[in-house]
Formats: structure tokens, C-alpha cells, sequence
């Protein structure tokens, strides 16, 4: 015979002691006739001390119910032992110093004629169990959504974290369409990134995207997903979802606080120009003539300068403390706002419903730069409607602020905006002779802070109106 035969019993015996499972025949009743030489190894039991021994004896008490069941008809409904995919179950098993380790049986088919006999094999698994523990605990508590999708989109699993990531129960997500979650204006890209996951096996999508949280507000949410090529997944496609919320609140402000920059800078390298262009000029005519108006004429650059110094830092720190965001009562803030600027006997009215939730020291300053406004330049951008002063404010004005659904307003009934609202909130423009131009700048900038978009449009009396709305609603 052949080299590659085996020879003879010792042979046999050795391939049994080194199989990486134990081969155990038992009877109807499951009290063992043979067991292969590799228990000793795997269990530390000798394999003459096995047989005439019940399997049961091994098994523990919480287990029996399953196992019996599954080695004499393959059937079994208890939870505590796992019966596998694979027709295998898991379960506890003593070993010979007493403890109790995880043993993974598969029962081998039998024929007819010997279905007084048991076969199967058992192998030690117990790092599968600890390993599946681990997995549970880090599925449940991960900052990411684990989430496995066949290729019609169809949830096969999501993880327990759902629940607490997103506020949703995890029965109820594996039953749902999670597209329906998404926000309309990132469907078709979410959509366009899933179908190429599935044409373009190994390509990795990285989609930003709006999530409906359960308390319905709209978050922030970055999904990373591939297609599995091989292995029980195979053809899936797995997606971990985090809340990116913070992320994308925090590159917002730094987009803003850009823009601030950007603003001050040519401020500062065109506005404040003006005036010191002034300012030398009438200083050198000043040392020429020695006439007084060129020194009155310095001074009033002088003055426009710190006007412009003290207006350009207010744009250049204006922003939002998310901490310092609360409920405002906006008829009271209007009250105090409108005590703190010269409203040259020009009258206040409050059409107030609700709080506004803001800064309070942001919404203020909004306020006030509104209210002087429509007091200085009598509603309107312009001052070229009218030579007459009681037409660009004073008694004649009335400034009021009212809430709606969708936010807040401030109008008032005067002469409306003559030159139209196109360059209304450019930094530095003014029709006023005195302004600086960086009121409406200001009070746009507090409003993007907030998260609201600020639209000037006529009031019903014809005057100036602008609208904070929410961009959320």
C-alpha cells in the first residue's frame, strides 16, 4: 500500500488526537460508545474515562433541554444554548478541571439502519461567545449606527445604537425604508451613492447628509459604505452612520468668522481710507492757510474714524455662543433696545406673541441697529426721497415688532427703500452722510449666526420691513 494510505490503527488514532474536533459516538440515549483521543486535549479528559459516561453528565443544567433535543432529532427551542446556521449548536460543557467552556456539536447524518447510533463532532468555542459579547457592547454603545442593507436598500440589520444616536427603537428601523429618513434636498445624492456601492463592488461612499432625528429635528449625519465581497454578508452592503451635527455647526462658524474677517479687512483697507485721506489733506491745508475750518473738517474725519473703529469691531466679534442661546422674550428686549438709541420722538409698538430663541446680547444689538435705521434714515436706505428731515424720521415713524410661525419682524411706516435693497446689507454702504454703512452688515451678520436667513421687503404702509426666518422651519 501506498505511503499515502494509512497503514494501520496508530495511524488513524493519531489524526483523531490531532483533529482540531472530538468525534463522539453515542447511543439512543446519548450515553457514549467512542470518543476520539482528541478530548483529552480539548476537555483534558482521558478517552477511556468518557465512555459508558452520559454526554448529558458534561452538559450544563441550563443547556440539557437543547441539546437533547438537538442530538437526537435536531430540533430544539430553548434560547439559552445557540443553534447555528449550519445545523451546529452551542453550549456548556465541563471540562476536566470543572469549568465550564463553550462547545460548538454538529451531528453527522445518519441512515436507516443506524438510527440507534449518534454521531457528532464538538469543538471548543468559547472565545466565539465572548467575542459575540464584545461585539453586542460595541454595537450598542459606538457613536456610529451599524446598519446592513441587501441591494433592493432593504434594512437586514441595524445596530442598537440606533436608539440612542438617533432615537429610534431598532425593531422598528429594521422594518422601515431609511430613505424616508433623509432629507429631501440629499435624497438623490444618498440614492446615486447607494446604487454605485452596488454597481462598483469595493467603492467606498462617504455621504453627508440630513437625518430626521425621532424628536423631529433635522441632524447632520456622515455614512461610510462598501459592498461585502465574500463571506456571509456577501453582496451586502454595510453603512456606519454617525451624527456630525457639532462637526458641521462648528465649520458653519468658522465660515462666518471668515467672512468677518473678510469684511473687516477691506474695512479697514477701504473704509477707514476715506476719512484719513481727509484727515491729511486738511492737516496740510491747515499748516498752509492756518484757517480753522480745515482743523474743524480734521475733526470730523477724526470722529468718523472712531464711529467706524467702534463699528468695525462689533462686525469683527459679532457671533453666537451656542451656550448663551435661550428663550428671549423679544417684547421686553424691544423695549430695551429701543430706550438705548436716540428715537428722536419716533414711537415703539409691539405685536409680540412669543419668545425668540437667540443671544440676548446678539438679538439686542439687532434691535438697536434696526430701530436707528428707521429712525435716521426715515426707513429707507436712501436719503435722497426728500430734502425734508420729518420725512427720514422723527414723530412721524412708527417702528413695530411682531412674531410669526416662521419668526420674527421689524417694519415701520416710513418712506420705504428708494434705491432697493440690492446692496441693502453690503458692508459700508450708506446713503446717510454720517452713517459708516455697517448697520444692516451688522445685522445680517447676527442673523446667519442665529441660523436665519434676513429678507427686506416693503411693509403694508410702504415702508421698510425686515423678516428673521428660521432657516429650520
Amino acid at each position: 500500500m501506498s505511503d499515502q494510505y494509512l497503514t494501520s490503527t496508530d495511524d488513524f488514532e493519531a489524526i483523531l488526537a490531532d483533529a482540531p474536533a472530538v468525534l463522539t459516538v453515542t447511543d439512543q440515549d446519548l450515553e457514549t460508545q467512542f470518543v476520539s483521543p482528541a478530548i483529552e486535549r480539548v476537555l483534558g479528559y482521558d478517552a477511556e474515562s468518557i465512555v459508558g459516561t452520559n454526554w448529558l453528565d458534561f452538559v450544563h443544567p441550563e443547556d440539557e433541554d437543547r441539546v437533547v433535543s438537538a442530538l437526537t432529532d435536531g430540533t430544539g427551542d430553548s434560547d439559552t444554548a445557540t443553534e447555528r446556521a449550519d445545523g451546529g449548536i452551542e453550549y456548556r460543557f465541563r471540562n476536566v478541571e470543572g469549568d465550564w467552556v463553550w462547545l460548538e456539536t454538529i451531528v453527522s447524518p445518519v441512515g436507516e439502519t443506524d438510527r440507534d447510533y449518534r454521531v457528532f463532532t464538538s469543538r471548543d468555542v468559547s472565545d466565539r461567545p465572548r467575542f459575540e459579547a464584545r461585539f453586542h457592547q460595541f454595537v450598542t454603545h459606538t457613536s456610529d449606527v451599524l446598519t446592513v442593507f441587501d441591494r433592493d436598500g432593504n434594512v437586514d440589520y441595524i445596530s442598537p445604537s440606533v436608539e440612542r444616536v438617533l432615537g429610534y427603537d431598532q425593531e422598528t428601523m429594521e422594518e422601515a425604508d431609511l430613505f424616508e429618513y433623509v432629507h429631501p434636498d440629499d435624497l438623490s445624492n444618498a440614492l446615486e451613492e447607494f446604487g454605485r456601492m452596488i454597481e462598483e463592488p469595493g467603492y467606498v461612499a462617504i455621504i453627508e447628509h440630513r437625518y430626521r432625528h425621532a424628536d423631529g429635528d433635522w441632524i447632520w449625519a456622515e455614512s461610510r459604505g462598501q459592498q461585502v465581497k465574500s463571506g456571509p454578508l456577501e453582496d451586502h452592503i454595510v453603512v456606519t452612520t454617525r451624527d456630525i451635527s457639532e462637526r458641521k455647526q462648528r465649520e458653519q462658524e468658522l465660515r462666518r468668522q471668515n467672512q468677518r474677517l473678510e469684511r473687516f479687512s477691506d474695512a479697514i483697507s477701504h473704509d477707514l481710507r476715506n476719512p484719513l485721506d481727509v484727515l491729511d489733506g486738511s492737516l496740510e491745508l491747515a499748516r498752509e492757510t492756518g484757517a480753522e475750518e480745515h482743523f474743524e473738517r480734521a475733526e470730523r474725519s477724526i470722529d468718523r474714524m472712531y464711529t467706524l473703529i467702534d463699528d468695525l469691531l462689533v462686525l469683527a466679534k459679532q457671533g453666537v455662543d451656542p451656550e448663551e442661546v435661550e428663550a428671549v422674550d423679544l417684547d421686553s428686549l424691544s423695549q430695551r433696545a429701543w430706550s438705548m438709541v436716540d428715537t428722536q420722538g419716533a414711537t415703539l409698538d409691539t405685536n409680540i406673541d412669543d419668545t425668540v430663541t437667540a443671544d440676548e446680547g446678539a438679538l439686542l444689538e439687532l434691535l438697536e441697529n434696526l430701530f436707528r435705521n428707521s429712525v435716521e434714515h426715515g426707513s429707507t436706505s436712501s436719503q435722497t426721497a426728500s430734502d425734508d428731515p420729518a420725512e427720514h424720521g422723527g414723530d412721524n415713524v412708527t417702528v413695530t415688532v411682531g412674531t410669526e410661525p416662521w419668526g420674527f419682524y421689524v417694519e415701520d411706516d416710513g418712506v420705504g427703500f428708494v434705491d432697493g435693497t440690492d446692496d441693502l446689507f453690503e458692508p459700508g454702504y450708506s446713503t446717510a452722510e454720517e452713517g459708516t454703512g455697517f448697520g444692516l452688515c451688522i445685522v445680517e451678520q447676527i442673523a446667519d449666526s442665529h441660523n436665519w436667513d434676513v429678507i427686506a421687503t416693503d411693509s403694508e404702509d410702504g415702508g421698510a420691513r425686515f423678516e428673521f426666518v428660521c432657516r429650520d422651519n
